[in-house]
């Protein structure tokens, strides 16, 4: 293979590599943009993406999981659901924890919250991501 063609292969995946980077960070910022909102109505404690898009594995059809640790939340999951996602946008999918709920699922290895504290994108919080880090699997 000529250098001409190396040269424009390794171009080629550079450009690549930096368009999928941009798609991830724009579904970040859909991210932070809900996590924004979250706070004018929840006692938000923590955030983070999880899921596809925390590891880089998302399509054009991944939503954007949000792990929310909120103060307070229903205790029904229909009440809860309401809450997480009035004036969502687009593409977001929430999952609430009040601490408690998320310690305890933390001790039961529950794959969304050690993720969130592993690999997520931390949004909001990150005090109480890093204070659990030592319960991690």
């Amino acid at each position: 293979m000529d250098e001409a063609l190396k040269t424009r292969r390794s171009e080629q995946a550079s450009a690549a590599v930096a368009a999928r980077r941009a798609e991830q960070q724009a579904l970040v910022a859909i991210g932070r943009v809900y996590v924004e909102s979250l706070k004018a109505d929840l006692p938000l404690v923590a955030a983070a993406i999880v899921g596809s898009v925390a590891r880089g594995d998302f399509n054009v059809w991944s939503d954007v999981d949000v792990v929310v640790v909120a103060g307070e939340l229903p205790t029904r999951l229909p009440d809860r659901l309401d809450v997480l996602m009035q004036g969502a946008p687009a593409r977001i999918e929430a999952i609430g924890f009040t601490p408690a709920e998320f310690h305890n699922e933390l001790i039961k290895q529950n794959p969304l919250v050690v993720e969130s504290i592993n690999i997520g994108v931390r949004l909001f919080g990150e005090d109480f991501f890093g204070g659990l880090s030592e319960l991690r699997a």
